[in-house]
């Protein structure tokens, strides 16, 4: 009996495989492939490719979404030191990747924003979410005098994200996670 497939599990083999190797040179044999699942059967699940690209985008910001949850919600740390524990989560993922592969947002940020405007709406949405998500916690250390009364933590949580996604790009450059711990 052939085991039955699901969307979200070809997203997340697809993924996989993106962030190795960048959106336009994956081709769907090779999300077939990594997914095992029968040739043809993609477009069972997805209508186009770029609607898969779409599928992978969501997935990662929802995971980012959650995995920072995690971290942001840990109330027993000060809101700054929640934040710098995501971080260190992050750089360990990364080293753990041999100093490779980064993050899906920004790889495709780079790669796709230009090409496809979809796809940049869709990237721009995960990065507001992710700013969101810091904004809180830093209002939240403003609260409590860790950081000044005078820095909007929007724009705060902005930079932030923009330091870390240079980082990264860096980061992989290097192939260390020395910037990413600067």
């Amino acid at each position: 009996m052939r085991r039955k497939h699901d969307k979200g599990e070809i997203a997340k083999a697809g993924l996989e495989v993106v962030l190795s190797g960048g959106f336009d040179a994956t081709g769907v044999e090779t999300i077939l492939k990594q997914a095992n699942i029968p040739r043809g059967s993609f477009y069972n699940f997805f209508p186009s490719k770029e609607e898969f690209g779409v599928a992978i985008i969501d997935l990662f910001a929802e995971n980012l979404h959650q995995t920072i949850q995690l971290f942001l919600q840990d109330y027993s740390l000060p809101p700054l030191d929640r934040i710098k524990r995501c971080f260190e989560y992050f750089i360990t993922k990364f080293e753990s990747y041999d100093c490779s592969k980064g993050c899906l947002i920004g790889n495709l940020a780079l790669e796709m924003s230009d090409k496809n405007e979809r796809f940049r709406l869709r990237i721009e949405e995960a990065l507001q979410n992710w700013a969101k998500d810091f904004s809180v916690i830093l209002s939240e250390a403003q609260k409590e005098n860790a950081i000044p009364s005078h820095l909007d933590p929007e724009m705060v949580a902005e930079n932030l994200i923009s330091s870390w996604e240079g980082a990264l790009l860096r980061a992989k450059v290097k192939k260390s996670s020395e910037p990413l711990k600067n």
